[in-house]
């Protein structure tokens, strides 16, 4: 696929497959793959848990994942798997504006560039967070500052972030009951739509 577009931002809360999906998403396409919450870590050395004081404190971590996202925006065919909050978390960036909306002015407006929202129905979620519960004691804070790892309180948030990821993407991906393979299908041909929508502009 000669794709014009040249930046790929898969976004969607913690669990939605961002990191598969962006992986081989970038393998098909012939694109650098980053997460940065890779980043992040391998930046400070630390887990987010522990950066972020077992989510205590996330101010630390957002004001380094915005840098992070300011140093991407530099960079061409990369395909990123963005933080479950990078583009709706409400961590003050200055009087009037969170880190979310901060973030998300940052790509807003650049060229050749794509935000793909994964989304996933609450039942769906639940699985994979009960699935993935030992990595996320060891690697992820929890997002609230109750009982650690507590999925109601969790699916709580995402229901409160719901209306802001479908409005700050440009497509919506449904990953509750596909597999990534299938996923994936549905992601190139947005991105071939989006590409002949764009020559035709």
């Amino acid at each position: 696929m000669d794709l014009k577009i040249r930046r790929i931002f898969l976004t969607g809360f913690r669990g939605s497959g961002k990191t598969t999906l962006g992986r081989i998403l970038a393998k098909k396409l012939g694109f650098e793959f980053l997460d940065t919450d890779e980043l992040i870590v391998k930046k400070k050395g630390k887990s987010i848990a522990k950066i972020t004081k077992n989510g205590k404190n996330w101010y630390p971590f957002r004001k380094l994942e915005h840098q992070i996202l300011k140093d991407l925006i530099k960079k061409e065919k990369i395909v990123v798997a963005t933080g479950g909050g990078m583009f709706v978390n409400e961590v003050k960036f200055s009087k009037r504006k969170t880190f979310g909306r901060a973030n998300f002015d940052l790509i807003k407006n650049l060229e050749k560039n794509i935000v793909i929202f994964l989304k996933i129905d609450e039942k769906a979620l639940e699985k994979r967070l009960k699935k993935d519960l030992k990595y996320n004691l060891e690697w992820r804070p929890p997002l609230s500052r109750g009982k650690e790892n507590d999925i109601e309180k969790e699916k709580k948030i995402y229901r409160k972030r719901l209306p802001l990821y479908e409005k700050r993407c440009d497509f919506v991906v449904s990953v509750s009951k596909q597999k990534p393979k299938d996923c994936l299908k549905k992601i190139l041909k947005i991105l071939c739509q989006y590409q002949q929508k764009q020559k035709s502009a």
